[in-house]
């Protein structure tokens, strides 16, 4: 008898030790959670499912931007996270006029080459869309034909001592332009005093005020500048612009060094013509939309503070033809969408809350972050952290700048990755001086505790190369479980 009872003992206490063997720790249960609901291929299919050509390119107030907005909150819904928008709704709604461009935009470059009598000869140049030329967002529709002006920066700024307007005539005619300004200097005072001059509707209304009826921008397309349904612009890039110098006397890039280098402008008439039709539709009526959704925290003592986890939704729309946008943004809001479902189907909840921020209007000049700051659905003294997403989709590595006033972010961004994902990582401080270029930048200048996320190397930027074929699916589930234990570092500690 005394055997068997040592024998059941011994049965018992080897159970015992399996059963004290097989508890699962907190954090094996948020690993389990990442494994199951953060994969390459769900990851990817949210990408291809927001870069598809029915959503138009998501321009902000546009229809296929609403398409991807009822897609995502279906998503927040279907995983039940909390409605955290106006209303009891997942939805923050503000106005935003939009701009569609339809198909039928052209620009065509006419070089002088000679006379016949008193008639000149003008050759007709065509450019391949993107290769050569993109619509201007906001264009207003129009068909012109003028005579092209250099205009340098396209910046008059007296209290600085520079115009690129002085002693040049453009009224009636094209001028051309590029982005930024001459100034070089990274000292606070300097960006400060240049600021306004950087802004593309700043540029648009000085080109308009100064009599040109067009405007060729050698800049990236965007929807940011002010609608002006008088004035026709469009987008140009490099071959077009030496194009223009061509035969000048000058060359573009020894011109622009000049400028940098004297801060002195370079404007002059090129001898060339250009055409630029655009045919555009204003609807003032537009509104954006901003998507939020909350993963209440555990603690009782910290489910009122956030850590907020946010993304643009939009991007170009049709310029006049589709760009999916596939890295920019889709890549982030596929990752935003990962991590919100790993924590809402994961056995434990962080302690903090978590806010998932789905932005509208980033490429429209940052019009759905500007606007939360303004009208804040959460009290800025809550918010931890903010971690907002750009282009995290390409590449081999990781990137990330902080707000220089939050230096206490860099750690968990430095600790998810060397404990977690084992990516190449380069962090910044950033002060935020520049012209806003992201929504964290926006969150930053409000005073928020920000760090913006992205991936390095690889990628195109406003280009229809920017397609699902651009990603890396493995770096993109690297950046979203690099993203996931950020969040829940910061929403643990």
């Amino acid at each position: 008898m005394r055997k068997v009872f040592l024998w059941i003992a011994g049965i018992l206490y080897c159970c015992g030790i399996a059963a004290q063997g097989q508890t699962t720790t907190d954090e094996q249960k948020y690993l389990n959670a990442m494994h199951k609901y953060i994969t390459s291929d769900k990851l990817f299919g949210y990408v291809q499912q927001l870069s598809d050509s029915t959503l138009k390119g998501r321009l902000a107030g546009s229809e296929g931007m609403a398409q991807a907005v009822k897609i995502v909150q279906g998503y927040y819904a279907q995983w039940n996270l909390l409605p955290a928008g106006s209303n009891g709704s997942y939805i923050q709604e503000y106005p935003h006029p939009s701009v569609e461009i339809e198909e039928g935009s052209v620009e065509i470059l006419f070089p002088l080459q000679g006379n016949k009598g008193k008639e000149a000869l003008w050759l007709h140049k065509t450019y391949p869309w993107a290769d050569g030329w993109f619509a201007g967002n906001n264009s207003g529709t129009g068909d012109i034909t003028a005579d092209i002006v250099y205009a340098g920066f396209g910046v008059t700024a007296p209290e600085l001592g520079y115009d690129d307007y002085k002693g040049i005539d453009v009224k009636g005619k094209i001028v051309l332009i590029e982005g930024e300004t001459p100034n070089k200097s990274q000292k606070p005072d300097s960006i400060a005093l240049w600021y306004k001059h950087t802004l593309h509707q700043t540029k648009m209304a000085n080109a308009a005020e100064h009599g040109a009826i067009g405007l060729l921008y050698y800049w990236v397309p965007g929807p940011n500048a002010l609608y002006n349904p008088d004035f026709v612009y469009c987008h140009v890039t490099l071959p077009v612009v030496e194009d223009i110098f061509l035969g000048s006397g000058k060359t573009y890039k020894e011109t622009v060094a000049n400028i940098y280098k004297t801060l002195k402008p370079a404007s002059f008439n090129t001898g060339k013509r250009a055409h630029i039709k655009m045919v555009s539709s204003y609807h003032p009526e537009t509104t954006g939309k901003n998507i939020l959704g909350v993963i209440k925290g555990s603690d009782p003592n910290l489910a009122d503070e956030y850590v907020v986890i946010s993304a643009h939704l939009d991007h170009l729309g049709m310029i006049p033809y589709h760009i999916a946008g596939s890295n920019d943004n889709n890549a982030s809001s596929a990752a935003l969408l990962g991590v919100a479902e790993a924590l809402s189907k994961s056995e434990i909840k962080p302690k903090r809350s978590v806010l998932f921020l789905s932005l509208d209007g980033e490429e429209a000049g940052l019009t759905g972050s500007t606007y939360y700051t303004l009208h804040p659905l959460i009290p800025k003294e809550k918010i931890k952290a903010i971690i907002n997403l750009e282009q995290v989709g390409t590449g081999e590595g990781l990137g990330a700048g902080f707000a220089k006033q939050s230096p206490q972010l860099e750690q968990p961004l430095l600790e998810a990755n060397k404990k977690y994902v084992h990516r190449n990582l380069r962090t910044r401080s950033n002060p935020y001086l520049t012209r806003p270029r992201t929504d964290g930048a926006v969150f930053a200048q409000a005073g928020y505790p920000v760090a913006d996320l992205t991936s390095v190397g690889g990628g195109f930027y406003h280009h229809p190369k920017d397609n699902v074929d651009s990603i890396n699916p493995e770096m993109l589930q690297s950046s979203a479980n690099w993203i996931y234990w950020i969040t829940l570092l910061i929403a643990n500690e």
